[in-house]
């Protein structure tokens, strides 16, 4: 997906989902902790946000972070040249949506972790449950203090109320699936 489309989707989005409450930039930076100016960036497209801050934006509009990545929430079906993605850690952390849909309590995410890459994500709250299957490689998954090394096959779930990072320290790429489960419903 063409980086300047995406960034002009999830504007759209926002503004859809800013006008649809009611509520002004000021009022959506209150409940994100996101900047009014970048906010407005977003919004015009200028800006491609981190998932971080999509995530922030997205758990204060309470919607699925996916629902800004997709044309069409009601699609069923994606070919994997569709897939809405994000790329961060300088392009070494992969993310694409492979399912979400607003009112439905989980997201369904492929993830691309390169080699010597180390990605950071924030706690996320109380009713968020997040389950990592790893595909191909090793993952290292620091949840809280605790850590933990999944290989091909190995699977993990966990409360994401806790800060996490996950690493790459081999010499391939590592692909994995990440459900993330809200049992809140105010979450989504």
């Amino acid at each position: 997906m063409d980086k300047n489309f995406l960034s002009e989707q999830i504007g759209q989005q926002l503004r859809f989902y800013r006008r649809q409450r009611k509520l002004s930039l000021d009022e959506v930076a209150e409940l994100t902790g996101v900047s009014k100016p970048m906010l407005g960036q977003i919004e015009r497209g200028t800006s491609n946000p981190t998932v971080a801050v999509l995530w922030k934006i997205a758990a204060g509009l309470q919607v699925p972070i996916a629902s800004f990545l997709m044309q069409n929430p009601s699609i069923k079906y994606l070919r994997m040249e569709d897939q809405p993605f994000i790329k961060e850690d300088n392009d070494l952390f992969e993310t694409f949506n492979t399912f979400a849909s607003p009112g439905i309590p989980f997201e369904n995410y492929r993830i691309r972790i390169q080699p010597g890459c180390t990605h950071h994500s924030e706690a996320k709250g109380i009713g968020v449950t997040k389950i990592v299957t790893v595909y191909t490689g090793c993952l290292l998954i620091k949840i809280g203090e605790e850590q933990y090394s999944l290989e091909k096959g190995d699977a993990i779930s966990f409360s994401s109320d806790i800060h996490q990072e996950y690493r790459n320290t081999m010499d391939e790429t590592c692909e994995f699936n990440m459900i993330i489960h809200y049992s809140n419903p105010q979450l989504l």
